[in-house]
C-alpha cells in the first residue's frame, strides 16, 4: 500500500469516527445547497390558510446555523458591544442578571430577544436572519417533511408543551392556552422544573432524535425563530417563486419553529407565527444564516 494511500485510508478512518458538528463549537454552521422545495402546506391537509397555496420555490444555496443561538454566545455579544442584556416584561421570565445568564442556563437558548435583537447579533457575527423560505427549506429537507425529523409527530422528539405533558397538546383557542400554561398542568410543571420557575427552555441539542434531514437541531420547539421577512398571511398567493424574500413592508415579523409553550401543529415545518419587532418573548429566539457567496 503506497504511503499515499494509508493516509487517504486513515483520514476516511478519521472523518467517519468523527462526529459532524460539535455541540462545543456553537459557530456551526450548515450548507444548503440551491434548489426547489415545496413551501407551504396544500389545500385540504392540516395546514393553516397562511400557509395556503402551496408552491414549489427555488432557493440559491445559504448557509444556517445548526444550533439556535445560546445565552452564551449573547452574552459575548453583549459583553463586546454594549447591547442590553435580554429582558421580559414579567421579570420571572426574565433568565438574566447583571448582564449575566442565570448560571446552567448558559447552553439554553436565548429568549426575550426582539427582532431587532436578533438581527443587531447576526450582523455582529458577520451574518443575517434566514429568510422564511430558507428556515422552512432548511427544516423540511429534500423530502418535504412534516416535521423536521419526518411525517409523524413525536412529542418526544422537540420541546413543546406536548414533550412538557407527556401527551399529545392541540389548543383549539387562547382559552384553553391559559388553562394549561396559566392556571393548570402547565402552570405547574413550569413551577417546578422552569428556569426562575418561569421558562422550560432546555439545552439546545437535547432532542438528536429530532434533527433535520441537513442535521440542523431544534428546528421544531424550544424556542420560536424570528426571521427576515415581514409576515403577511396572504404573502403566498403572489409571493415570487425564486428566492422570496416577503412583502416590502409590514407591521409585523416573522417567526418559525413553535417553542416550549406551543401545541403540537405549531411545531409542523410549514408552520407560520408572527411578533412585533420590538417584542420580546420568552418562548422567542432565533439562529441566523449567510450567503453562501
Amino acid at each position: 500500500m503506497s504511503v499515499f494511500r494509508f493516509i487517504a485510508r486513515l483520514l476516511l478512518v478519521v472523518l467517519s469516527s468523527a462526529p459532524a458538528f460539535a455541540l462545543s463549537d456553537p459557530d456551526s454552521m450548515v450548507l444548503i445547497t440551491a434548489g426547489e422545495f415545496r413551501m407551504g402546506s396544500p389545500a385540504g391537509g392540516d395546514g393553516l390558510p397562511d400557509e395556503q397555496p402551496q408552491r414549489l420555490v427555488y432557493v440559491g444555496s445559504f448557509y444556517i446555523d445548526l444550533y439556535e443561538v445560546t445565552n452564551e454566545a449573547y452574552g459575548r455579544f453583549i459583553a463586546s458591544t454594549g447591547h442590553p442584556m435580554p429582558e421580559n416584561s414579567n421579570p420571572r421570565a426574565t433568565l438574566w442578571n447583571d448582564r449575566h445568564p442565570f448560571p446552567g442556563s448558559e447552553r439554553h437558548p436565548v429568549v426575550n430577544v426582539s427582532w431587532l435583537d436578533a438581527t443587531a447579533f447576526c450582523r455582529w457575527e458577520g451574518k443575517r436572519l434566514p429568510t422564511e423560505a430558507e428556515w422552512e427549506k432548511a427544516a423540511r429537507g429534500p423530502d418535504g417533511r412534516t416535521y423536521p425529523w419526518g411525517d409523524e409527530w413525536n412529542p418526544a422528539w422537540a420541546n413543546s408543551a406536548s414533550y412538557w405533558a407527556g401527551r399529545r397538546i392541540d389548543f383549539i383557542n387562547s382559552t384553553e392556552w391559559e388553562a394549561f400554561w396559566i392556571h393548570g398542568e402547565g402552570a405547574r410543571i413550569a413551577k417546578a422544573k422552569g428556569l426562575n420557575g418561569e421558562v422550560l427552555t432546555l439545552p439546545v441539542g437535547s432532542f438528536p432524535e429530532g434533527v433535520s434531514a441537513h442535521g440542523l437541531h431544534d428546528m421544531a420547539g424550544n424556542v420560536a425563530e424570528w426571521v427576515q421577512d415581514w409576515y403577511d398571511p396572504n404573502y403566498y398567493r403572489s409571493a415570487p417563486l425564486a428566492d422570496p424574500v416577503g412583502p416590502e413592508r409590514g407591521a409585523i415579523k416573522s417567526m418559525r419553529g413553535g417553542s416550549w409553550l406551543k401545541p403540537a401543529v405549531s411545531l409542523r415545518t410549514s408552520d407560520r407565527d408572527w411578533g412585533t419587532m420590538d417584542s420580546r418573548p420568552s418562548g422567542t429566539g432565533f439562529r441566523c444564516a449567510k450567503d453562501a457567496f
